[in-house]
């Protein structure tokens, strides 16, 4: 993520729709503090128990939160092998909600050292505190300033940039005549099929998709007009057969073939279509969004979880993860490693980059409960 599937960004996720992915875990706590909103993409599980959480003997620990999926495992090959053989120290996956990470904090049994969440579920975390300052200036693998200034924040550090697309099933929709707006999305007369969009626990309804397919402008769409998008979304509330919450649903929806055409992040969806599934993403109106690396605030391996985000964050890193997972680097020297092939992919490259827009992750932290409320009402009321 996406991010990237919850890209969960990486997406992925790469941010669970087996048994234990498809189970939607109790965000009573987080809806209730910041809105049916800030959830990113995780596998569904349980807080760590204190077995789960110790040390290994003899050996040292990061507990990183996983995101499942095609992400994970290009998270595995990527970064935490690597990273275990550069350091000796042991990455223990574990995945976490947002929603979670926050009961942890509040109820201060912190047992995950490192997260990878989206943007909006990050600042929400920042706000009530939880996550501790980056030490860049005791980094030795990552020179801080060659990440992107603008995702270069003291408690946050921009990790991959993902974004949501278009993804259409080729069997069904022929490469010169599949949607190629969300207008036309929107459009089921003339492209008639099952769809499927994000739920708000996934960390963000498609607000910006609404209100682009009701004509309004890719620069006009902030502050969002919510009431408009909401009854953007009526017209096709019945033709979406469902309301994905992870990464790994939204791309297994797609792959069964359940739904013939969605929102989804580009790296689950480029992992389907190189694995040979009939799918193909459109660029035009893509959602660009950015996963950040923290480290959460009395967690029980902070040194090592701030070794772990300088490790990730370097050149060869970042761009080793683009071999496996289509998510574009946010260390600017990680650029002219990526192979030209694999770059071709990114959300980041000039002829993608010019025809989408960022999300305004500010805003959405800033509306989470207002808009949560709405969701979860509109979400209930039958069409």
């Amino acid at each position: 993520m996406g991010k990237m599937d919850n890209e969960k960004p990486e997406a992925k996720a790469e941010q669970n729709n087996s048994a234990a992915e498809s189970t939607t875990l109790s965000r009573r706590r987080f809806l209730q503090a910041a809105g049916a909103g800030a959830l990113a993409v995780s596998s569904a599980a349980p807080l760590l128990t204190a077995s789960s959480s110790v040390r290994a003997q003899g050996k040292q620990q990061v507990v990183v939160r996983g995101l499942g999926g095609a992400y994970q495992e290009a998270m595995d090959k990527a970064l935490y092998k690597p990273f275990t053989e550069a350091t000796g120290i042991e990455v223990v996956v574990q995945p976490a909600t947002a929603a979670q990470i926050r009961a942890m904090v509040e109820a201060k049994r912190v047992q995950v050292d490192v997260v990878d969440l989206l943007d909006v579920a990050l600042l929400s975390l920042d706000k009530i505190g939880a996550l501790e300052p980056i030490a860049y200036s005791k980094m030795k693998y990552t020179n801080p300033n060659d990440i992107q200034p603008g995702v270069r924040h003291p408690n946050m550090v921009g990790n991959l940039y993902f974004a949501t697309v278009m993804v259409y099933n080729t069997d069904v929709f022929k490469s010169a005549n599949h949607p190629k707006s969300w207008a036309e999305f929107w459009d089921v007369s003339k492209f008639p099929g099952a769809r499927t969009l994000a739920d708000q626990k996934s960390g963000a309804a498609e607000l910006e998709f609404a209100l682009l397919a009701d004509g309004v402008p890719k620069d006009k769409l902030y502050p969002l007009d919510v009431p408009r998008a909401l009854k953007s979304l009526d017209r096709i509330k019945k033709d979406v057969v469902k309301w994905w919450d992870t990464g790994a649903a939204s791309a297994q929806l797609l792959e069964r073939k359940e739904a013939v055409i969605g929102a989804i992040w580009n790296g689950r969806a480029q992992d389907l279509i190189d694995k040979g599934a009939p799918l193909a993403i459109e660029w035009n109106q893509a959602k660009r969004q950015v996963q950040y690396w923290s480290v959460i605030k009395n967690s029980p391996n902070a040194a090592n979880a701030q070794i772990f985000i300088d490790f990730a964050l370097q050149p060869k890193v970042q761009a080793a993860l683009t071999r496996y997972i289509a998510y574009g680097p946010t260390n600017q020297a990680a650029v002219k490693l990526v192979r030209p092939e694999d770059a071709a992919k990114l959300p980041s490259m000039p002829d993608h980059f010019s025809v989408g827009f960022d999300q305004n992750a500010q805003w959405w932290s800033d509306n989470l409960s207002t808009i949560g409320e709405q969701w979860q009402s509109w979400i209930l009321r039958r069409t």
